[in-house]
């Protein structure tokens, strides 16, 4: 029988503690009928790091059944998201200990969302892959440049680490270990009961561009700031560097080293951005949205934006579209 332990950190957000939980509890349920087994197929505990209690990011307390001050050994630990002030409990070395005794001991450690940096900080994750939540790719590569992140993924799993992208990916995961640790008419059950959607591998449709603009670079924010309302138009290097009041060459290698990208691959987020905005919030056609975002090539564009969303232009507009007019039942 798998020992799971949930761990209740400061500021989590609870769903992504007692969500598991439930769906743990019903894979032993559905576990028992399949096998007509007494033994189910996992134990679950909720586990807090000291005996003080632990407080969700909303205020709500988490009932816990063990801390890690109880010296048991678990099979799988899976860190959940959380939201707000972090620091604590990265820094909290009790408890960083005790995951990498964990991990040790041969547990496999998994985290949801802004939990990857909790494992991260562990070292555990150094030249390996990970995922966080989108949002939060920029701070963690900051953070933890050894790190191999691809923030793009859903889920990643490095064997004895398995972590996961935005807060309901805690769905994703827990099939994925139900599958993995248990079967697949198991992890089949618990999709049809939860109504988990097996097909989403990507958080690129869910995604928007964050521009990086903490760098302290003054020419190069003034050359950003410049691209936010010329995107539309024909740009060149010479007029960027112009802006910056910088030669090409010194200008290309600041603005990489400030905000990521390149200049080029920077304008072209830029223009994607518009692009999403434009398909969600209006009616006009691809064609014009094309045109209207700086592009000339309607099949160039539409194959930029399916590499920057995973999704085509009428995909992306159908899934996220904020016009309701018309609700088809």
């Amino acid at each position: 029988m798998l020992t799971i332990a949930l761990l209740a950190i400061q500021n989590a957000i609870s769903s992504s503690i007692t969500g598991p939980q439930d769906i743990f509890s019903v894979s032993n349920l559905q576990w028992q009928q399949m096998h007509n087994d007494s033994e189910p197929f996992c134990e679950v505990n909720i586990v807090q790091p000291s005996i003080a209690g632990t407080t969700s990011f909303n205020g709500l307390q988490i009932a816990s059944t063990a801390t890690i001050a109880d010296n048991k050994t678990y099979d799988i630990i899976i860190i959940p998201a959380a939201y707000g002030d972090l620091q604590p409990t990265l820094h909290n070395q009790h408890l960083i200990g005790w995951l990498i005794r964990q991990h040790s001991s041969g547990a496999c450690i998994c985290c949801v969302c802004a939990g990857s940096f909790l494992i991260a900080k562990t070292g555990l994750l150094d030249n390996r892959r990970a995922t966080t939540h989108w949002a939060l790719a920029n701070e963690f590569k900051q953070q933890f440049p050894k790190v191999i992140l691809r923030a793009e993924k859903m889920l990643i799993d490095e064997g004895d680490i398995i972590s996961s992208g935005g807060v309901t990916s805690y769905l994703d995961l827990c099939l994925y270990l139900v599958r993995r640790f248990g079967t697949p008419e198991l992890a089949t059950a618990i999709s049809r009961t939860f109504l988990i959607d097996t097909t989403r591998q990507a958080q690129l449709p869910y995604a928007t561009c964050s521009f990086y603009t903490q760098h302290g670079d003054a020419e190069i924010l003034q050359a950003q700031q410049w691209l936010e309302t010329h995107f539309s138009q024909p740009v060149t290097i010479a007029q960027l560097a112009g802006t910056a009041g910088l030669g090409e060459r010194t200008f290309t290698r600041r603005f990489k080293k400030a905000t990521g990208d390149s200049p080029s691959e920077y304008l072209q987020r830029i223009r994607i951005e518009a692009a999403r905005e434009s398909l969600t919030k209006t009616r006009e056609t691809v064609d014009f949205i094309t045109r209207a975002v700086g592009y000339e090539d309607v099949t160039s564009f539409r194959r930029l934006f399916r590499k920057y969303t995973g999704l085509s232009p009428s995909a992306y507009r159908k899934r996220f579209t904020l016009l309701y007019d018309e609700v088809k039942v």
